[in-house]
């Protein structure tokens, strides 16, 4: 019997192997494409990510800015408020003096 007649050919085993070892390496190297373009896309989502984070401290410090605005416009309403309280109780005040002589204007 001859290496053909068994099934026993070196060059047969060997193209057998090589062709079992290509198989895995394809495999293996779409295991990777795979986790190559995930890496890929959580990188993308990240930046964008960041870019949002980036765009919110941006808002939160111009709402801040506004803030701090209002807070100095109220500040300066009531103190006007007060102001013309005063002016309000002086007056009356005034009038009720006035009344009391007997002035009667």
């Amino acid at each position: 019997m001859t290496n053909d007649q068994n099934g026993d050919d070196p060059l047969d085993a060997a193209i057998a192997r090589f062709d079992a070892a290509l198989e895995r390496v394809e495999k293996m190297t779409a295991k990777l494409r795979s986790r190559a373009d995930a890496a890929r896309s959580a990188n993308e989502e990240m930046g964008a990510y960041d870019a949002d984070r980036a765009r919110l401290a941006e808002d939160l410090d111009d709402a801040r800015a506004r803030e701090a605005a209002l807070v100095e416009a109220a500040e300066e309403a009531s103190a006007a408020l007060d102001g013309a309280i005063r002016d309000l109780r002086a007056a009356a005040t005034t009038v009720e003096a006035a009344d009391a002589s007997g002035d009667g204007h």
